[in-house]
């Protein structure tokens, strides 16, 4: 998985633009031309990978700030549903063209050919807008809120391109709503105090530890353990492939989340909660509400509920679970495995939906032991998509079917252990935090934030030394950058 670097994520970069925007912010925190801070620092940051990049951005804030302001006041019939058609086409389309267009132009002909079709086309190559996924969906959010008469607009221009552009979850997120962003930006400034900055610096802290430390060193073995596995080592390394990766992208992606939300933090603004310890769901509508939420629950709201939800009886609940699952693969990038990702959860919700496998394991063996055991095999189903969105298409059946390895087989091979071992060093921190936000029901910034002052000084130390001592020696772009 190559990700091109981006350069608003260098060091030298942040160092530079961070602290110009919080003095500058703050300077004019009680003024009226506060948001054009924020317009300005988010344009740059956007500008600093590509000034090309703002032409896709800019047009859809353009177009669609103009869309829901006439969708705002013009009554309800044809003509207003399909400006709201046309205003969805053109985000979707923009997103097909950049995203998918020069993976189909090569994909296209391989298909044709195998159904004995010729078919040529010229291959395609675009550059990918940072982060188009995400705000594409912002704009969608916005548009269909004001079309079903559930928001109306607020602020001005500048105000609806920061809600867009905001630059701290601009790039993977969380997704955001305007109704609950867009206030935000439009009401008069609170005061600075040191309870937001405090809480904003350990997300800060504890994203970077888990980016630095638990992500890019679950990186490293996935790397160790895909070329072992490419050089015939492969009893029981599809299975340190397969939970290095689970490890790696939880950590990876709630990492931008937790660093985000504390930058956001900073100017006084609160985003969306994007994680709550996905890996202790019992179920597939469990983990899908506990993971990645601001897009299960976009796609809940603006696609599978749009479609019918589970209001028509149950064949048509399941049609739409599979289609709502498929999107969202899909939406994550051009490729099959993306696809198949999406398929298998959606065979998972539906399987899951019609046999309640979670619920009939709490009545066979007891809420606890029951419960313990459904969230166990969740946990293994879900490690088990992972090879899709990840391996290799080459390496995708061998490894698969590297998960029958015996133990016996699997203890036998020497590139086996070190590498458990390294995945179980790597996991203990993750595990023991998530174990605490799951025994509360909260995220471990909730945690933290019962400490008394000694335990807190303790927790920033313990991460900052843990990311001098132990940060991987290859770091490594977000995984979610490239969508």
């Amino acid at each position: 998985m190559s990700i091109p670097p981006l350069a608003f994520t260098s060091p030298e970069f942040l160092a530079i633009f961070l602290p110009v925007t919080l003095i500058a912010y703050h300077a004019f925190r009680a003024t009226p031309y506060v948001n054009i801070v924020l317009f300005a620092a988010s344009i740059v940051f956007y500008a600093s990978n590509g000034v090309i990049y703002l032409a896709p951005l800019l047009v859809t804030c353009v177009v669609d700030y103009v869309v829901g302001a006439r969708l705002a006041v013009w009554p309800d019939g044809r003509k207003r549903k399909w400006l709201f058609v046309a205003s969805v086409a053109l985000q979707i389309g923009l997103l097909c063209v950049f995203k998918y267009a020069g993976w189909l132009s090569t994909e296209l002909p391989r298909w044709a050919a195998a159904l004995g079709i010729g078919l040529s086309i010229s291959p395609v190559s675009l550059p990918l807008p940072p982060g188009i996924s995400f705000y594409t969906f912002h704009t969608i959010s916005y548009t269909a809120d004001i079309y079903r008469r559930r928001f109306r607009p607020q602020g001005n221009l500048i105000d609806y391109v920061t809600f867009v552009a905001f630059f701290p979850q601009l790039v993977a997120g969380p997704i955001a709503r305007a109704a609950s962003l867009l206030p935000q930006l439009v009401r008069a400034r609170p005061a600075a105090n040191w309870e937001a900055f405090e809480t904003g610096a350990w997300l800060v802290c504890w994203g970077l530890f888990k980016k630095l430390v638990i992500a890019d060193g679950c990186g490293d073995l996935v790397a160790h353990a895909q070329s072992a596995f490419a050089g015939g080592q492969r009893d029981g390394v599809g299975y340190v492939f397969m939970y290095a990766f689970a490890l790696q992208i939880y950590a990876d992606f709630s990492a931008y989340t937790d660093i985000a939300r504390g930058i956001a933090k900073f100017f006084g603004i609160e985003l969306t909660r994007n994680f709550l310890t996905p890996y202790f769901s019992a179920s597939p509508s469990e983990f899908w509400q506990r993971w990645h939420i601001s897009l299960s629950s976009w796609l809940r709201d603006y696609l599978y509920i749009p479609l019918g939800g589970n209001r028509e009886g149950w064949a048509k609940t399941l049609r739409n679970l599979m289609i709502t699952m498929s999107l969202g693969g899909l939406w994550h990038g051009a490729g099959i495995g993306f696809v198949v990702w999406g398929l298998y959860h959606g065979v998972l919700l539906v399987i899951y939906h019609v046999t309640d496998l979670d619920g009939r394991l709490r009545r066979a063996l007891g809420v606890r032991l029951g419960g313990a055991i459904a969230i166990f095999l969740m946990f293994q189903l879900v490690s088990i998509g992972w090879i899709f969105f990840r391996a290799p298409a080459d390496d995708l059946g061998a490894m698969l079917a590297s998960l029958a390895t015996s133990p016996a087989a699997a203890f036998a091979n020497p590139a086996f252990w070190p590498l458990l071992a390294s995945v179980l060093l790597y996991g203990a921190p993750l595990l023991l935090t998530e174990l605490l936000g799951y025994a509360l029901d909260c995220e471990f910034v909730d945690v933290y934030a019962r400490f008394v002052p000694p335990m807190k000084v303790a927790a920033f130390a313990i991460a900052l030394e843990g990311i001098l001592i132990f940060a991987s020696k290859t770091p490594r772009q977000f995984i979610y950058f490239q969508f």
